[in-house]
């Protein structure tokens, strides 16, 4: 395991910080911060907190422990408010998540996977109104100080819906005209990248994402358009439809 030493020695060079620099945040003289480096003394324990704020990362990453357990232990926390959330669990999600952020308080992955279950649990009113200023904080706080674009983008797009949800439509257009067109995301250019089976298997995942997304379109264009049954019943016909012409041509699960 890497020494406290070696760490801070690294992590101040990732972010470009000379000793100097370092100190001045600190608030030490720069000979402190060379004696931290060199293993002849440490930082006193109040001081871990922020040094581990300044780089971004907990006090566990900070000391070194395994980052490999630390992201299987967050994507296993994750995974599995994930799966409550699906099952229409709500409050046990939140309750795990909180505790993983106790333990890693600066893991973005993790603050927004909270967002977005005290998102869905707003679905009870009361809870809408309780959890409101969290879910807004989050995201400010993502947007803020997070380099990880997922987090920024679902944020984003969370914060968005709950402003459409809670009746804040000039709040949620205001925020549509800072989201990326589809045009420049990940998914529409990527392709160009690959080749061979790497792209047909993304071609295919591509499919199926944009089968369910017109699946949906079809089903919330005869939800609210002024149609009569007999019209509803056509377009609910039509995605039954597509679905299988769709996922048989292309042998989509």
């Amino acid at each position: 395991m890497e020494s406290l030493s070696e760490r801070l020695k690294t992590l101040r060079k990732a972010k470009d910080l000379t000793q100097e620099q370092l100190a001045d945040y600190m608030g030490v003289s720069p000979q402190a911060v060379s004696r931290w480096e060199t293993g002849a003394t440490s930082p006193d324990i109040s001081a871990l907190p922020q040094l581990a704020d300044l780089f971004g990362i907990s006090i566990d990453e900070l000391l070194g422990y395994d980052e490999a357990e630390r992201q299987k232990e967050i994507l296993s926390v994750i995974a599995d408010a994930e799966e409550q959330i699906n099952q229409n669990i709500t409050e046990k999600p939140i309750i795990d998540l909180r505790r993983a952020l106790n333990k890693y308080p600066n893991c973005d992955r993790l603050l927004t996977c909270l967002m977005y279950a005290l998102y869905v649990a707003s679905e009870d009113e009361d809870l809408c109104r309780k959890y409101d200023p969290e879910i807004i904080s989050i995201y400010y706080r993502i947007q803020r100080y997070s380099t990880d674009n997922y987090c920024r983008n679902e944020t984003l797009r969370v914060l968005f819906r709950h402003y459409c949800d809670t009746g804040r439509k000039t709040e949620a257009k205001q925020l549509a005209a800072s989201m990326a067109s589809a045009e420049a995301c990940y998914d529409y250019n990527i392709y160009w990248a690959l080749e061979g089976k790497e792209r047909i298997d993304f071609l295919k995942d591509r499919m199926r994402a944009d089968l369910r997304q017109l699946l949906w379109d079809i089903w919330a264009f005869s939800t609210h358009a002024e149609i009569n049954d007999d019209e509803e019943q056509q377009l609910n016909d039509l995605r039954r439809e597509i679905e299988l012409r769709v996922k048989s041509s292309f042998h989509l699960e």
